[in-house]
């Protein structure tokens, strides 16, 4: 509840800083992000949950690991593959997207947007895995609390780079969008270190 929360109400602050135009360009760069990353996911993680499920009910628990592993490697193909497909394809879709839409914005901004998004798509589908891995070993703590420290980080990435561009140093909007969207993958990051912290004890916990 208090990582939704955060993702709703951040929205109000970069709202002022950014104004409608620089909202418009924030979306250019998530739509295509995020129908990417569900196609590189395929639902991979609820079944690595299930599969976990299944082998720790039973005691297999080096099935399990293995299982984890070879997902992992898997969402690490995909989320590179998505994240070349988005980067390369950024001025087609930012073509499209900028069209007569109104906003002012430009194809280049768009660009640059998607393009700086997209490196999240090496991550996130990583994270993905690991939470499934987590919840099927019925560990709910780890995944809580990276989702929250993800959101934080994300967020104040987010708000702090943009002020800092806009305000302090008089960047464009184009930019600071732009960096809005890297939050994503700040944000993944502090989810995997947050995970090797605080889950690896508790799968410890669950194989011995």
């Amino acid at each position: 509840m208090f990582s939704r929360l955060l993702g709703l109400l951040y929205i109000f602050p970069f709202t002022l800083m950014v104004g409608q135009q620089g909202n418009a360009l924030y979306s250019y760069g998530y739509l295509p992000y995020t129908l990417l990353l569900s196609l590189s996911t395929l639902g991979i993680p609820m079944a690595v949950s299930k599969f976990v499920a299944k082998y720790h009910a039973v005691g297999d628990y080096e099935t399990g690991h293995r299982l984890f592993r070879s997902a992992l490697i898997v969402m690490g193909i995909t989320g590179v593959i998505s994240f070349l497909l988005l980067f390369l394809l950024a001025p087609q879709i930012a073509a499209q997207v900028v069209a007569d839409d109104g906003t002012g914005n430009r194809p280049e901004d768009a660009t640059f947007v998607i393009r700086m998004v997209s490196v999240a798509l090496i991550i996130i589908p990583i994270m993905a895995v690991i939470r499934g891995y987590f919840q099927g070993f019925q560990s709910m703590g780890p995944t809580a609390i990276s989702q929250v420290v993800e959101q934080i980080f994300r967020v104040g990435f987010i708000l702090v780079a943009t002020f800092l561009i806009l305000q302090v140093g008089n960047g464009s909007l184009g930019t600071a969008v732009g960096f809005a969207t890297f939050g994503a993958f700040i944000g993944g990051l502090a989810h995997f270190l947050s995970c090797i912290i605080f889950g690896e004890s508790a799968r410890q916990e669950f194989t011995n």
